[in-house]
């Protein structure tokens, strides 16, 4: 994007938000936004290309697994949304427009979000090497990734379809979510007390947290965009955190009433902890393009880093929770 406040050339803008928010606050964001907006989404799709593609020959399976587990990590249509609110907030103060490269990343959000809805996992783990017709007869081991039945194996081995640990113990995976849950709570201080943006004009600086970057896109006339950074920025983290502690709990104090429902909650849980980051990534894509010293200048505020890590954090908490822990500590009490 380009950006022309009032009786100034037109510069370019955008050209590296990593760059300029590593100069401007701590380094953890500006590497946040380099894997999570470019690096991730690019590995994403370069091994789904070698999986479907049938070149990525016997590590197919490993590939296809990885690339799984970066779907939670590749965020171009959470990028997407966030470059929407930032050209309309930069909008505010400059004349803003947007180029090829904006249009063109725009597509790839499209294109990620169209192959996520219509890849068949089922038929691509089956064509790398597909499941038992029927259970075997004696020991079986499980994979809690890609799903398959090995017999004659035991917890611990690989799996032959996708390289993952068979019967994985549930136990170990409990103490990180915990300790990523206790972690995220106190950044809640920060993350939304201090600001994340800072607005410096000819007329004085302005500094806005998130509830009054929401109260100013309201006041411009954007309030269904506010509506958006306020759902994503304040109620979706706390329904994350609060829905985790319950989860959490439930495995402390069991109760064999409410499994299903609970599930179905955590599945609810993984697929909003993402949105969050819309919020600093705004902080990172309006930065760039509002660049004017003296003049006019947007920078990422104090807030941006805290809350950035907060939902790093409870996305691992939900990354590393597992359902089946509620439904085991529930069968043991039984």
């Amino acid at each position: 994007m380009t950006s022309q406040p009032t009786n100034q050339a037109e510069r370019p803008a955008l050209v590296t938000s990593v760059a300029v928010i590593y100069g401007e606050v701590w380094f953890p964001f500006a590497f946040g936004f380099l894997f999570f907006a470019f690096l991730f989404p690019w590995l994403r799709s370069l091994f789904q290309v070698l999986v479907l593609t049938g070149i990525g020959g016997r590590i197919r399976g490993r590939l296809f697994r990885w690339s799984e587990e970066l779907k939670i990590w590749s965020m171009t249509d959470v990028v997407v949304i966030a470059g929407t609110i930032a050209y309309f907030r930069a909008s505010i103060p400059a004349d803003v427009e947007i180029r090829i490269g904006a249009w063109c990343y725009l597509a790839v959000g499209f294109l990620a979000v169209i192959g996520d809805r219509t890849l068949d996992r089922r038929r691509v783990w089956g064509s790398i090497l597909p499941d038992l017709a029927s259970l075997p007869e004696g020991h079986v081991a499980s994979c809690d990734v890609c799903e398959m039945t090995v017999p004659w194996r035991g917890p611990g081995e690989r799996c032959p379809r996708c390289g993952s640990r068979l019967d994985r113990g549930l136990a170990p995976r409990l103490a990180p979510a915990v300790g990523a849950v206790a972690a995220a709570i106190p950044l809640a201080v920060p993350a939304y007390s201090a600001s994340i943006m800072v607005n410096d004009q000819l007329t004085g600086v302005l500094e806005h947290t998130v509830l009054g970057t929401v109260q100013m896109l309201a006041d411009r006339g954007y309030w269904q965009l506010g509506v958006i950074v306020l759902i994503a920025g304040v109620f979706i983290p706390a329904v994350v955190i609060l829905g985790l502690i319950w989860l959490l709990l439930r495995v402390r104090f069991p109760n064999p009433h409410g499994l299903v429902r609970r599930t179905r909650l955590f599945r609810i849980l993984r697929r909003l902890v993402r949105w969050p980051m819309v919020i600093p990534f705004i902080a990172a894509v309006a930065a760039p393009i509002i660049n004017f010293r003296g003049i006019d200048d947007i920078v990422a505020g104090p807030g941006a880093t805290p809350l950035f890590m907060l939902i790093v954090l409870i996305m691992f908490a939900v990354r590393f929770f597992e359902p089946r822990l509620m439904w085991r500590a529930a069968g043991e009490r039984a």
